[in-house]
Protein backbone atom coordinates (compact mmCIF):
# COMPACT_ATOMS: atom_id res chain seq x y z
CA UNK A 1 0.00 0.00 0.00
CA UNK A 2 2.82 2.39 0.68
CA UNK A 3 4.38 2.18 -2.97
CA UNK A 4 0.68 3.64 -3.91
CA UNK A 5 0.93 5.88 -1.23
CA UNK A 6 4.32 7.61 -2.64
CA UNK A 7 3.06 6.96 -6.30
CA UNK A 8 0.20 9.23 -5.08
CA UNK A 9 1.92 12.17 -3.57
CA UNK A 10 3.90 12.56 -6.41
CA UNK A 11 1.73 12.67 -9.23
CA UNK A 12 0.07 15.37 -6.97
CA UNK A 13 2.90 17.41 -6.63
CA UNK A 14 4.14 17.02 -9.99
CA UNK A 15 0.99 16.88 -12.20
CA UNK A 16 2.20 14.85 -14.62
CA UNK A 17 2.90 10.61 -14.43
CA UNK A 18 5.93 10.74 -16.95
CA UNK A 19 7.42 12.69 -14.36
CA UNK A 20 6.33 10.55 -11.14
CA UNK A 21 7.83 7.94 -13.36
CA UNK A 22 11.02 9.62 -13.42
CA UNK A 23 10.97 10.52 -10.38
CA UNK A 24 10.20 7.31 -8.41
CA UNK A 25 12.26 5.01 -11.33
CA UNK A 26 9.33 3.40 -12.68
CA UNK A 27 7.74 3.41 -16.49
CA UNK A 28 5.03 5.50 -17.17
CA UNK A 29 2.21 2.73 -17.17
CA UNK A 30 3.23 1.56 -13.89
CA UNK A 31 2.89 5.09 -11.83
CA UNK A 32 -1.09 4.72 -13.86
CA UNK A 33 -1.70 1.38 -12.81
CA UNK A 34 -0.83 1.95 -9.10
CA UNK A 35 -2.99 5.45 -8.84
CA UNK A 36 -5.79 3.42 -10.48
CA UNK A 37 -5.36 0.83 -8.03
CA UNK A 38 -5.41 3.49 -5.32
CA UNK A 39 -8.81 4.80 -6.47
CA UNK A 40 -10.37 1.31 -6.81
CA UNK A 41 -9.14 0.71 -3.37
CA UNK A 42 -10.41 4.25 -2.66
CA UNK A 43 -13.54 3.83 -5.00
CA UNK A 44 -13.09 7.64 -5.98
CA UNK A 45 -11.23 9.83 -8.66
CA UNK A 46 -8.18 11.10 -7.82
CA UNK A 47 -6.93 13.00 -10.72
CA UNK A 48 -8.18 14.19 -14.41
CA UNK A 49 -6.50 14.84 -17.67
CA UNK A 50 -6.18 18.46 -18.38
CA UNK A 51 -4.83 17.95 -22.10
CA UNK A 52 -2.02 15.53 -22.77
CA UNK A 53 0.26 15.97 -20.60
CA UNK A 54 -0.98 17.90 -17.18
CA UNK A 55 -2.97 15.89 -14.49
CA UNK A 56 -5.33 17.89 -11.78
CA UNK A 57 -6.15 16.46 -8.50
CA UNK A 58 -10.01 16.11 -7.60
CA UNK A 59 -11.12 17.38 -4.53
CA UNK A 60 -10.94 14.10 -3.28
CA UNK A 61 -7.44 14.08 -3.88
CA UNK A 62 -6.62 17.21 -2.20
CA UNK A 63 -8.19 16.56 1.25
CA UNK A 64 -6.21 13.35 0.93
CA UNK A 65 -2.36 14.59 0.19
CA UNK A 66 -1.66 16.28 3.76
CA UNK A 67 -2.87 13.01 5.24
CA UNK A 68 -1.09 10.63 3.39
CA UNK A 69 1.98 13.02 3.84
CA UNK A 70 1.87 12.87 7.67
CA UNK A 71 1.41 8.88 7.70
CA UNK A 72 4.14 8.41 4.87
CA UNK A 73 6.10 10.92 7.29
CA UNK A 74 5.22 9.17 10.68
CA UNK A 75 6.52 5.29 8.81
CA UNK A 76 9.60 6.98 7.69
CA UNK A 77 10.24 8.20 10.83
CA UNK A 78 9.07 5.17 12.85
CA UNK A 79 11.31 2.94 10.16
CA UNK A 80 14.07 4.87 11.04
CA UNK A 81 14.16 4.65 14.66
CA UNK A 82 13.72 1.45 14.47
CA UNK A 83 16.36 0.48 12.27
CA UNK A 84 19.28 2.28 13.95
CA UNK A 85 18.11 2.60 17.59
CA UNK A 86 20.79 4.35 19.75
CA UNK A 87 22.79 5.56 16.50
CA UNK A 88 20.28 7.15 14.74
CA UNK A 89 21.04 11.12 13.73
CA UNK A 90 17.70 13.25 13.19
CA UNK A 91 17.60 15.73 10.44
CA UNK A 92 16.50 18.92 10.80
CA UNK A 93 16.07 20.99 7.96
CA UNK A 94 15.42 24.91 9.08
CA UNK A 95 14.91 26.91 5.97
CA UNK A 96 15.16 30.40 5.91
CA UNK A 97 14.72 33.64 3.99
CA UNK A 98 17.30 35.89 3.20
CA UNK A 99 17.42 38.34 5.77
CA UNK A 100 16.27 35.82 8.27
CA UNK A 101 19.12 33.82 7.13
CA UNK A 102 21.54 36.37 7.51
CA UNK A 103 20.79 37.73 10.86
CA UNK A 104 18.80 35.10 12.78
CA UNK A 105 20.23 31.90 12.00
CA UNK A 106 23.52 33.11 13.22
CA UNK A 107 21.96 34.03 16.23
CA UNK A 108 21.13 30.45 16.81
CA UNK A 109 23.09 27.82 15.31
CA UNK A 110 25.90 28.03 17.73
CA UNK A 111 23.80 26.70 20.84
CA UNK A 112 21.46 24.55 18.70
CA UNK A 113 24.33 22.71 17.33
CA UNK A 114 25.35 22.48 20.78
CA UNK A 115 21.81 21.73 22.41
CA UNK A 116 21.30 18.95 19.69
CA UNK A 117 24.67 17.36 19.00
CA UNK A 118 22.95 14.37 17.49
CA UNK A 119 21.07 16.17 14.85
CA UNK A 120 22.32 17.07 11.54
CA UNK A 121 21.03 20.23 10.63
CA UNK A 122 20.67 22.23 7.16
CA UNK A 123 19.52 25.76 6.65
CA UNK A 124 18.72 25.99 2.99
CA UNK A 125 17.83 29.97 1.60
CA UNK A 126 14.52 30.10 -0.33
CA UNK A 127 11.86 32.90 -0.61
CA UNK A 128 8.83 33.14 1.76
CA UNK A 129 6.32 31.23 -0.48
CA UNK A 130 8.94 28.65 -1.55
CA UNK A 131 9.55 27.72 2.37
CA UNK A 132 5.53 27.57 2.90
CA UNK A 133 5.30 24.93 -0.29
CA UNK A 134 7.99 23.03 1.19
CA UNK A 135 6.74 22.90 4.72
CA UNK A 136 3.17 21.49 3.20
CA UNK A 137 5.18 18.97 1.90
CA UNK A 138 7.19 17.85 4.78
CA UNK A 139 10.44 18.67 2.41
CA UNK A 140 11.54 21.44 5.94
CA UNK A 141 10.97 21.06 9.23
CA UNK A 142 10.33 24.77 9.92
CA UNK A 143 11.29 28.22 9.06
CA UNK A 144 12.26 31.49 9.25
CA UNK A 145 10.32 34.50 7.14
CA UNK A 146 9.86 37.96 7.16
CA UNK A 147 6.02 38.09 5.01
CA UNK A 148 3.37 36.73 6.92
CA UNK A 149 2.58 33.59 4.71
CA UNK A 150 -0.79 31.38 5.53
CA UNK A 151 -1.42 28.31 5.16
CA UNK A 152 -4.03 25.62 6.96
CA UNK A 153 -1.28 23.68 7.47
CA UNK A 154 1.37 25.41 8.72
CA UNK A 155 1.23 27.41 12.16
CA UNK A 156 3.58 30.80 12.81
CA UNK A 157 4.48 32.18 15.83
CA UNK A 158 6.26 36.13 15.90
CA UNK A 159 9.52 35.75 16.99
CA UNK A 160 10.88 39.26 16.60
CA UNK A 161 10.24 42.27 15.17
CA UNK A 162 12.61 44.34 11.93
CA UNK A 163 12.94 47.84 11.78
CA UNK A 164 13.23 49.05 7.88
CA UNK A 165 14.91 52.06 7.71
CA UNK A 166 16.37 54.41 4.70
CA UNK A 167 19.78 53.77 3.82
CA UNK A 168 22.54 55.37 2.07
CA UNK A 169 23.31 58.60 0.79
CA UNK A 170 19.73 60.71 1.43
CA UNK A 171 20.42 63.69 -1.25
CA UNK A 172 21.12 60.92 -4.18
CA UNK A 173 19.20 60.93 -7.33
CA UNK A 174 19.31 57.56 -7.47
CA UNK A 175 17.14 54.42 -5.74
CA UNK A 176 18.49 50.99 -5.44
CA UNK A 177 15.33 48.95 -5.96
CA UNK A 178 15.47 45.03 -5.18
CA UNK A 179 13.98 42.70 -7.09
CA UNK A 180 10.75 43.16 -7.80
CA UNK A 181 9.26 39.54 -5.70
CA UNK A 182 11.21 39.72 -3.28
CA UNK A 183 9.68 41.37 0.07
CA UNK A 184 12.08 44.26 0.00
CA UNK A 185 11.22 44.91 -3.61
CA UNK A 186 7.50 45.15 -2.85
CA UNK A 187 8.04 47.41 0.07
CA UNK A 188 10.45 49.60 -2.15
CA UNK A 189 8.16 49.59 -4.85
CA UNK A 190 5.29 50.98 -2.60
CA UNK A 191 6.97 53.59 -0.97
CA UNK A 192 7.96 55.06 -4.21
CA UNK A 193 4.37 54.81 -5.46
CA UNK A 194 3.04 56.08 -2.08
CA UNK A 195 5.15 59.18 -1.58
CA UNK A 196 5.41 59.77 -5.59
CA UNK A 197 8.96 59.52 -6.13
CA UNK A 198 10.72 58.96 -9.43
CA UNK A 199 14.13 58.46 -8.48
CA UNK A 200 16.42 57.11 -11.00
CA UNK A 201 16.35 53.44 -10.60
CA UNK A 202 19.32 50.72 -10.02
CA UNK A 203 18.37 47.33 -10.06
CA UNK A 204 19.43 44.84 -8.54
CA UNK A 205 19.19 41.02 -7.67
CA UNK A 206 21.47 40.20 -4.78
CA UNK A 207 20.84 41.49 -1.41
CA UNK A 208 25.09 41.79 -1.23
CA UNK A 209 25.12 44.06 -4.13
CA UNK A 210 22.45 46.51 -3.37
CA UNK A 211 24.63 46.66 0.02
CA UNK A 212 28.05 46.69 -1.46
CA UNK A 213 26.64 49.87 -3.51
CA UNK A 214 25.23 51.63 0.05
CA UNK A 215 28.70 51.04 1.58
CA UNK A 216 29.89 52.75 -1.74
CA UNK A 217 27.88 55.82 -1.53
CA UNK A 218 25.95 54.88 -4.26
CA UNK A 219 22.10 55.44 -4.19
CA UNK A 220 19.61 55.10 -1.44
CA UNK A 221 16.98 51.97 -0.33
CA UNK A 222 14.71 50.73 2.21
CA UNK A 223 16.33 48.02 4.24
CA UNK A 224 16.58 46.36 7.29
CA UNK A 225 18.79 47.83 9.98
CA UNK A 226 19.67 44.57 10.60
CA UNK A 227 21.63 44.22 7.48
CA UNK A 228 23.38 47.89 8.02
CA UNK A 229 27.25 47.93 9.39
CA UNK A 230 28.14 51.67 10.69
CA UNK A 231 30.08 53.06 7.58
CA UNK A 232 25.96 53.03 6.21
CA UNK A 233 23.93 56.32 6.83
CA UNK A 234 20.32 56.02 7.38
CA UNK A 235 17.17 57.53 8.11
CA UNK A 236 13.78 56.39 10.14
CA UNK A 237 10.90 56.20 7.91
CA UNK A 238 7.26 57.57 9.33
CA UNK A 239 5.67 54.66 7.94
CA UNK A 240 6.36 51.16 6.48
CA UNK A 241 9.11 51.10 9.03
CA UNK A 242 8.60 47.56 10.66
CA UNK A 243 7.83 44.53 10.08
CA UNK A 244 7.73 40.56 12.10
CA UNK A 245 9.81 38.35 11.54
CA UNK A 246 8.01 34.80 11.98
CA UNK A 247 9.20 30.98 12.75
CA UNK A 248 6.42 28.67 10.80
CA UNK A 249 6.34 25.10 11.49
CA UNK A 250 3.67 22.23 10.26
CA UNK A 251 0.92 22.04 12.81
CA UNK A 252 1.46 18.50 13.96
CA UNK A 253 5.20 18.06 14.51
CA UNK A 254 5.35 14.01 13.98
CA UNK A 255 8.93 14.14 15.64
CA UNK A 256 9.28 14.17 19.74
CA UNK A 257 13.36 15.81 18.85
CA UNK A 258 11.91 17.85 16.18
CA UNK A 259 9.47 19.30 18.58
CA UNK A 260 11.67 20.24 21.18
CA UNK A 261 14.02 21.70 18.49
CA UNK A 262 10.97 24.00 17.41
CA UNK A 263 10.25 25.13 21.09
CA UNK A 264 14.05 25.61 21.71
CA UNK A 265 14.18 27.87 18.58
CA UNK A 266 10.89 29.77 19.63
CA UNK A 267 12.22 30.66 23.18
CA UNK A 268 16.17 31.28 21.61
CA UNK A 269 15.03 33.64 18.94
CA UNK A 270 12.12 35.46 21.88
CA UNK A 271 14.51 35.73 24.38
CA UNK A 272 17.18 37.88 21.95
CA UNK A 273 14.42 39.95 20.15
CA UNK A 274 15.47 43.16 21.97
CA UNK A 275 19.03 42.43 20.67
CA UNK A 276 17.87 42.27 17.07
CA UNK A 277 16.06 45.84 17.15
Amino acid sequence: MFHLLKAFLSVYETHNFTKTANNLYLSQPTVSSQIRKLEDYLNVSLFVRNGKQEILPTKEADFLYPRILKIIEEWNDAITHVDTQKTYREKCVLASSQTCGAYLIPKIVPVLVKHFPMVNFSFPVMSGPEIVQELEKAKVDFGLIETPERSELMTRHVIAKDELVLAGDSNSDYWILPETNSPLGFINENYLKYNNLSPNLIRTYNHEMALALLKHQVGKTIISKLALDPSIPYQHLKTLNNRNLYFVTRKKVVSEKLGKISRFIQERLSDTTDQLT
